[in-house]
């Protein structure tokens, strides 16, 4: 299974079920909207394996952006087991997606 990460309708992303749903938690506990957080957490708790970045309200969005471009790669590099497999390559495709979501207006 895996999951997609829509930042814009011609930009995607996507993962490893595991590594798409670790990456929608982090953004659930960073985005700062507790409506928010609560629907990125229902995506992952019933496996939706899709999320629409361009559809979240406007401050949710500048905020998951802001997150994916400036806070993800470092919260991994910490977060993430030192023994996880293929570690480097998992950090590598974070980082396709913190280089994706600073390409993307944040409005």
């Amino acid at each position: 299974m895996s999951g997609t990460i829509a930042l814009t309708d011609g930009v995607r992303w996507s993962a490893a079920g595991w590594l798409f749903d670790w990456t929608v938690r982090f953004l659930a506990g960073e985005v700062g909207d507790p409506g928010v957080a609560a629907n990125l957490q229902e995506i992952v708790k019933e496996n939706l394996g899709w999320v629409d970045v361009g559809a979240l309200p406007p401050a949710a969005r500048t905020t998951v952006l802001a997150k994916l471009r400036d806070d993800l790669v470092a919260s991994a590099d910490t977060q993430l087991p030192a023994t996880l497999p293929e570690r480097q390559h998992v950090l590598d495709h974070l980082r396709e997606l913190a280089d994706l979501a600073g390409r993307v207006p944040d409005s």
